[in-house]
């Protein structure tokens, strides 16, 4: 019977699973209650999870400090979520002494083994020259791995570099193309920058931007 038992025990994979579907149900008390054990058992997902939820305020009672406990215990085993999110909270201070340097360093660490977020956000480190030193060609490098991978905030980056030209020829349509992607995505600053690289184009070169837009989203979707 102990055997029987034991065979049909869950995993720890499925377990977080549950807690994923709490989340999307926003039934936050649920979901940390189903992950502190999986978190308190090693498992990097949980961990970083908990300490989002942490961060948030969600389910539990908000504490960066907390939220940076998790994050730790999850980067600390390579997890490349749990490294972005220790970038995030060292770069903006948050349960931690603010370390512009070593958040660059942490997303490093995340964008190193392909994770678009951490892409993203070194891509932007190097853009603005924060705990980095600026470098336009790096930016671009990065920002375009994380829009490779449908990353709405790189697209959203890759539009203002080609509309400013930094790194690149100035180039509207080009900017236009990736703005209007992360638009539709619902990001919030290519709503907001669209209308002024609009404005600079005519009908014809929107309607070729937006062409541009709809082959590129084709050919990445799989």
């Amino acid at each position: 019977m102990a055997l029987g038992a034991a065979a049909f025990a869950q995993t720890p994979d499925a377990t977080y699973q549950e807690a994923r579907a709490a989340l999307q149900k926003r039934d936050f008390a649920t979901a940390a209650k189903i992950l502190r054990p999986l978190a308190e058992g090693g498992m990097a997902r949980a961990q970083s999870t908990l300490g989002g939820m942490y961060a948030a305020g969600l389910g539990v009672t908000q504490s960066y400090t907390e939220a940076v406990g998790w994050f730790q215990k999850s980067a600390a085993q390579g997890f490349a979520e749990g490294q972005t999110n220790m970038g995030i909270a060292t770069g903006n201070g948050q349960g931690i002494a603010k370390d512009e340097v070593q958040a660059a360093v942490w997303f490093r660490k995340s964008a190193e083994q392909g994770y678009a977020p951490g892409e993203y956000f070194l891509g932007n480190m190097y853009r603005t020259g924060t705990g980095v030193k600026q470098s336009p060609e790096e930016a671009l490098k990065w920002l375009r791995k994380s829009a490779e991978q449908a990353f709405p905030r790189a697209w959203t980056s890759l539009g203002v570099m080609y509309d400013k030209g930094e790194g690149v020829l100035i180039d509207p349509i080009e900017a236009y193309k990736w703005l209007v992607l992360a638009a539709v995505q619902g990001d919030e600053e290519a709503k907001q920058y669209i209308a002024g690289v609009s404005a600079r184009l005519t009908p014809e070169q929107i309607d070729e931007a937006k062409k541009a837009a709809m082959e590129w989203s084709k050919s990445h979707t799989k």
